[in-house]
């Protein structure tokens, strides 16, 4: 197991939350901001959000009504004695091309230093030989667990990306250096044979949550602030986006006082959701104690309203959604999901209704355990690591501040990842390989004050390269070279959420969700489970 990038995977999924929740100080009290985001984020379901800079209310007739900048918190705002309308933000940086690659070879140096001598990983053991091996074999398809190959390799090419992002390149022009980062790291650094998935994973997958992290941190940084605020946007800078927060330390830009914002990017509306609660999974199979009841808290957040931007830049808008499970044997990160633009066209109706058609990046990941220790039975896990496809994003205005959004999307999935029933060997229980996605749904707000919520979901990845003879004894693990059992799973899910406002930024939800996994194998018996979900929660919006 690949524990260094588990550990880290693992470690920005559960600060996350925590650390984003700061970047909510310098966002309005709005009640209208509620409407941009009464459910989870998969939807892509945003509706027009507000100007970050002014506190916001909502008259008897509907219309904005600023207010008195008072109204705001101050945690995270700018100094009034040191602002300046000329510093609004500030200019681009200098790309430095060559000095991100100096850094995506650090990036690697320092893993390799970690893994090889402090955590003493067997795969981080190279040798001259090693080196010589992994250029002779090429590129295999490897068994580390599933979180591991389906995650935390993300998160590892976001590393390498920002390398470039943090040094003045644009997205187009650092998504290459995800590309060397994974490469060097799968021939150079690894005993094992360089990974077929890894490279895809960590470079595509990477792109998407570098970007994502990028942005993030610009939403935190404040060039204006001093003292221990200045310390605290900084340090929280430094947990979304380690490369660019280290990258400020050396050049000094993380005590010099300049403009508010540190780029364009952070001056774009931005939501954030706050959830935690109890959800129980039921499991409709012959297993004794078939339920599990969980703690959880999870995060949905927005970035931009589609329906403002100009669609031709990448990741423009895009929306996140986390859930993590607490007080159970469920796996720590149990959803998680990136639904960005990476291009597309807002129309605006005669009477006020919006469409935006684009292309879309989508992230989407499911993961669960087996329910009881009598049973190795496990309900569902599937990931939609890489995909890209069209999506339709439409929203209608009624009278009385009601509002109806539709979306849908459908997308080719480049690598995906679902649970195997028959496929055991080393740290792999799960199939790898392609497909498609298809996922539909519809918000309807009352009045700000009471939101319904349909989707429905569907996930189908076929697996080509399989391995069916099962004399695992006899074969090493690094050299298996399988997707997993030749077949195709599909897991849908069908949700439903009502949420209802009691406070201006508070509220109380319930939701029911319905997953059916059907698994085709060609050498076995087909599988089909069906899990029935139900949360209640409290959520903080900001």
């Amino acid at each position: 197991m690949k524990a260094g990038k588990k550990i880290l995977g693992i470690w920005v999924g559960v600060n996350l939350p925590f650390f984003v929740s700061y970047v909510s100080a310098a966002e309005p009290d709005s009640i209208y901001r509620r409407e941009i985001m009464e459910v989870g984020m998969d939807s892509c379901i945003v509706n027009r959000a507000m100007s970050s800079q002014h506190a916001v209310t909502i008259d008897s007739s509907g219309m904005e009504a600023r207010v008195d900048s008072s109204r705001v918190d101050t945690a995270f705002q700018v100094p009034q004695e040191i602002s300046n309308p000329d510093w609004d933000i500030a200019a681009p940086p200098r790309k430095r091309p060559w000095l991100s690659g100096v850094e995506v070879v650090g990036t690697n140096a320092l893993f390799h230093i970690i893994t090889r001598y402090i955590i003493h990983e067997d795969y981080a053991q190279i040798t001259w030989s090693s080196i010589k091996n992994n250029f002779k074999t090429g590129f295999l398809w490897d068994n580390d667990k599933f979180e591991t190959n389906l995650f935390s390799h993300p998160y590892q090419g976001n590393l390498y990306f920002n390398c470039a992002r943090s040094n003045g390149l644009n997205f187009w022009e650092s998504a290459p250096y995800a590309l060397f980062g994974s490469s060097i790291w799968e021939l150079f650094l690894e005993l094992q044979p360089p990974s077929t998935n890894d490279i895809i994973s960590t470079t595509l997958g990477g792109m998407a949550l570098g970007e994502v992290s990028y942005r993030l941190s610009s939403l935190v940084l404040n060039g204006q602030a001093r003292g221990w605020n200045r310390f605290a946007h900084e340090a929280v800078g430094l947990i979304l986006n380690p490369v660019r927060g280290v990258n400020r330390l050396m050049t000094g830009e993380a005590w010099r006082v300049g403009p508010r914002y540190v780029d364009r990017m952070a001056t774009v509306p931005f939501y954030f959701q706050f959830d935690a609660g109890y959800r129980v999974l039921n499991c409709f199979d012959s297993q004794p104690n078939r339920s599990r009841h969980i703690g959880f808290i999870g995060f949905n957040m927005v970035y931009n309203d589609p329906f403002e931007i100009e669609g031709n830049e990448p990741f423009e808008h895009f929306t996140a959604r986390m859930l993590l499970n607490l007080f159970s044997r469920q796996p720590a990160i149990g959803e998680a999901s990136i639904c960005a633009s990476i291009w597309g066209r807002a129309h605006d109706y005669a009477n006020g209704n919006e469409l935006f058609a684009g292309i879309f990046q989508n992230y989407n990941y499911y993961d669960s355990e087996s329910f009881s220790d009598e049973s190795s039975y496990t309900p569902f896990r599937i990931a939609e690591t890489v995909s890209y496809g069209p999506g339709l994003l439409y929203r209608a205005r009624f009278q009385g501040n009601n509002s109806l959004s539709l979306n849908g999307f459908l997308s080719g999935i480049v690598l995906g990842g679902s649970l195997s029933d028959y496929f055991q060997f080393h740290d792999r229980d799960y199939n790898m390989g392609s497909g498609y996605s298809v996922r539909v749904n519809g918000l309807f707000s009352l009045r700000q004050k009471l939101g319904l919520y349909l989707a429905f979901e569907n996930y189908h990845i076929f697996t080509w390269k399989g391995y069916e003879q099962k004399d695992y004894e006899h074969i090493d693990q690094n050299y298996l070279n399988a997707q997993g059992d030749v077949g195709n799973a599909r897991l849908q899910r069908l949700n439903f959420r009502a949420s209802f406002a009691i406070a201006p930024q508070r509220s109380i939800a319930a939701e029911t969700a319905w997953y059916r996994r059907k698994t085709h194998y060609k050498y076995f018996p087909d599988v089909r489970s069906d899990t029935f979900e139900f949360r209640l929660m409290l959520s903080y919006h900001i």
